[in-house]
């Protein structure tokens, strides 16, 4: 998968109750370091790491994940897998809701659930009315949810999300993972090592495994609207003994356009009266963004007109790219023309009207100068172009 599909990953092991020998544990450690380094790719906002077994203890950092590996809470983290700790969890987060803060980066302990999250949450204000809590990180009402639930299906009724989700709840021999359409997930089970190691891209299993000398492991996506459940107790020899339950979910049909780079040539259709930025369709008031092609939907690696002939066959690079562009749109505003991919600089960039660019970074960091958490780039524009005419009509 293309390493410049960012918006959070997620990232970790779970192992046998088994001993590490000394060579065992450096190459577990190299295999983890390697997954967090890499997992950076897909958010250097904030870093951290949760160690579960005879304890929890959960370690945050604002720094980027390459950095956050040398700090002493990820490496007390790591030690501790030879001292009681069976599974860990870890998260490079990329902001979406929620400001830049250590409390909010993942993972968060919610009740009895510890996890990490790689998706949004677009039915906020409904969440916390539902489940009576208000959260300054949308994915925390996730594990608020399935905290309170008896089951996955019970829990994602509440759900109005894109997830890919790793998490331990109540039972800390039990790794659970599991995810939607629109996130991808993936695992490797090391049976010399009695080790699951998963990430949200394959290749960064693939090259962590490749380094570590490790070969002939199979690498594969978790199906989607599947709980799976890894045991610990249950790691053997040849294999997990895993237990997956399926829960039907509705993931968001997102309506997609070509991908931006700068070779793109691209015409504006975008209907300012249906979509006007508020903090309501911040979340995804509309489905439908006023472009000419809104009656091409995604399904299955092709994109269909209204009566179901397809288009174009495309690639989960393509739906995940464009997936990420309908997230910024939703998150900061704008019209999903404006945003554009840098595949070079690997970076998102906002196009104002008169040409200027903002990269991601800047974009957070001057909405959030504002001090207003609902401001978009929307609104941003039009204090702008108020202050402009009142410049002007005082030098009249």
């Amino acid at each position: 998968m293309d390493r410049s599909l960012t918006m959070c990953g997620i990232y970790g092991m779970a192992k046998s109750p088994d001993r590490y020998s000394r060579q065992e544990f450096k190459t577990v450690k190299n295999i983890m370091r390697d997954l967090a380094v890499d997992s950076e790719t897909r958010g250097s906002h904030s870093s951290g790491i949760a160690s579960v077994g005879d304890s929890v203890e959960i370690h945050k950092s604002l720094l980027p994940s390459s950095k956050f590996v040398d700090s002493q809470g990820y490496i007390r983290a790591i030690k501790s897998i030879n001292r009681g700790t069976n599974i860990l969890l870890g998260h490079t987060r990329f902001a979406t809701e929620g400001a830049i803060t250590e409390n909010n980066a993942h993972p968060f302990k919610v009740g009895g659930v510890v996890g990490a999250h790689n998706g949004c949450v677009y039915n906020i204000d409904q969440m916390q009315m539902k489940l009576n809590k208000f959260c300054p990180v949308d994915s925390q009402l996730i594990f608020k949810s399935i905290d309170k639930a008896d089951t996955i299906q019970e829990a994602i009724e509440h759900f109005d999300s894109d997830f890919a989700l790793s998490f331990v709840k109540d039972n800390n021999k039990v790794l659970n993972l599991c995810r939607e359409t629109n996130r991808p997930l993936y695992c490797a089970y090391v049976s010399e090592l009695k080790t699951l190691f998963y990430a949200s891209e394959g290749d960064f299993l693939d090259e962590a495994l490749s380094s570590a000398g490790i070969k002939n492991v199979e690498v594969y996506q978790l199906s989607k609207n599947n709980l799976y459940r890894f045991n610990i107790d249950e790691f053997n020899s040849f294999q997990t003994n895993v237990t997956k339950t399926e829960f039907e979910y509705d993931s968001r049909v997102v309506n997609y356009v070509s991908i931006n780079n700068y070779n793109n040539s691209w015409t504006n259709n975008y209907d300012d009266e249906s979509t006007t930025s508020s903090a309501v369709n911040r979340y995804y008031g509309h489905n439908s963004y006023g472009f000419d092609n809104a009656l091409d939907y995604y399904d299955g690696g092709a994109l269909l007109d209204e009566n179901g002939m397809v288009l174009e066959t495309v690639t989960d690079d393509y739906v995940a790219l464009n997936s990420e562009r309908y997230d910024l749109v939703g998150v900061y505003g704008g019209n999903p023309s404006d945003w554009i991919f840098d595949e070079k600089q690997d970076c998102w960039y906002y196009v104002f009207e008169n040409g200027d660019m903002w990269d991601i970074e800047t974009v957070i960091d001057e909405l959030n100068n504002y001090g207003d958490k609902y401001l978009t780039l929307d609104e941003l524009e039009l204090i702008d172009t108020d202050i402009n005419h009142n410049q002007n009509n005082i030098g009249e």
